[in-house]
């Protein structure tokens, strides 16, 4: 489905991303507590916001625009698939770190504190996220080939 040429397919799942990179960046305690650490919280806000541009540049039908957003999303994915190799730079286990971000358990706080701040807003938030990813690229090679 297009408006003059620009793919829902591949719009709602940039939009889906957009948000739930939002979502992530204000309600997740932990991204903003380990920052420091490991500049998880940085390195998100400009993700989100190199999709926003991908957004804008596919809604006003740049030509460079699918394949871009095709390669980013590739990029993105492999590095929401190898994010739970960073657990040890906060002091987790991967095995934990993936746990906690696909909303299976929290991570247990210290000095009393426990969730919301150690628990993934929403859940499902990195599941979705991921996904999106992966709708964004079948969207923009099915465009591609269009």
């Amino acid at each position: 489905m297009t408006t003059k040429g620009t793919s829902y397919a591949l719009v709602i799942p940039l939009i889906i991303s957009i948000v739930f990179g939002a979502i992530i960046l204000v309600f997740d305690g932990l991204l903003w507590l380990d920052n420091p650490k490991n500049g998880h919280a940085y390195a998100l806000i400009v993700f989100t916001l190199i999709q926003v541009v991908l957004l804008g540049s596919t809604l006003s039908r740049r030509a460079w625009a699918v394949r871009a957003t095709l390669y980013w999303a590739s990029i993105y994915l492999a590095m929401l698939a190898l994010n739970p190799l960073t657990g040890p730079a906060i002091g987790i286990s991967p095995a934990e770190f993936a746990l906690y971000l696909f909303g299976i358990t929290p991570i247990s706080g210290d000095g009393g504190l426990s969730c919301p701040l150690y628990c993934p807003p929403l859940l499902i938030s990195y599941d979705v996220l991921i996904l999106a990813q992966v709708l964004i690229i079948a969207a923009a090679l099915r465009s591609r080939r269009v």
